[in-house]
């Protein structure tokens, strides 16, 4: 018999899965974001980098314009 029949037999609620992160494997300590996690979205990292940089530019060319 498996555990589900056997809980359901007698009459314990069914078991409640933890979704704990291991401390080791975060990123960072206080961000709960694992390592696992952020291997499935590999480009996430150049993308942001991308979009900061093209930030970085625009605001550069914009503060550039008013000194003059």
């Amino acid at each position: 018999m498996g555990e589900a029949k056997r809980r359901k037999h007698l009459g314990i609620p069914p078991r409640i899965k933890k979704n704990k992160i291991n401390e080791f494997d975060k990123l960072i300590s206080w961000i709960p974001i694992s390592k696992r996690q952020l291997s499935k979205y590999p480009y996430a990292a150049p993308v942001t980098m991308a979009i900061g940089l093209i930030l970085l530019l625009v605001d550069l060319t914009s503060l550039n314009v008013g000194t003059g």
